[in-house]
C-alpha cells in the first residue's frame, strides 16, 4: 500500500465521507463546512479516503470536533498515521493547542491520543447517551 497522505477536503469532495460515516446526516456536514472557522482534513491513499477529521479553529487553538478512520480500514495503524500528519499540519498552521473530547469507552482513540501526548484536563459525567463520560483532552504543540 502506498503511503497515505493528509489532504484538506473541499465541500464538493465530501461524498465518500457520507458513504462511509454515519456521523453527519443530510446537509449537516455541508452546513458546517460553510463556516469560515471549520476545516475538513482527510487521510487518503491514492484515490481512496481512509478517514477524516473536522477541525474548528479559534485564534491559535484547534478543536478536534471529529476524528475517524472508516470501518474497513481500522486496525491497521492508520489512526496513528492520520494523527501524526494532522498534528504536523496544525503546527505548520501555527496552532499552539489542540483540544478534543472522547468517550472514556473509546479505547482505540484513547490509545492514539495518549501516544501523541494528549493529556486529560477534565471530564463531563454521563455525557453520552449510553451514560459514559466524555474525557476532555488537550495537547500543546
Amino acid at each position: 500500500m502506498p503511503k497515505p497522505r493528509l489532504i484538506e477536503l473541499k465541500q464538493s469532495e465530501i461524498g465518500d465521507i457520507l458513504l462511509f460515516s454515519d456521523r453527519y446526516r443530510g446537509n449537516e456536514l455541508n452546513n458546517l463546512l460553510q463556516k469560515d472557522f471549520v476545516k475538513l482534513y482527510a487521510l487518503k491513499c491514492e484515490d481512496q479516503l481512509l478517514g477524516y477529521a473536522v477541525v474548528w479553529f479559534v485564534e491559535k487553538e484547534a478543536q478536534l470536533h471529529w476524528f475517524e478512520i472508516f470501518e474497513p480500514f481500522r486496525g491497521r495503524g492508520l489512526g496513528y498515521t492520520f494523527m501524526g500528519e494532522l498534528l504536523s499540519q496544525l503546527r505548520r498552521e501555527k496552532i499552539e493547542k489542540v483540544t478534543l473530547e472522547v468517550s472514556e469507552k473509546n479505547t482505540p482513540a484513547l490509545r492514539v491520543y495518549k501516544k501523541f501526548g494528549f493529556k486529560r484536563v477534565g471530564m463531563r459525567k454521563n455525557y453520552y447517551p449510553d451514560g459514559s463520560n466524555a474525557l476532555l483532552m488537550e495537547i500543546t504543540l
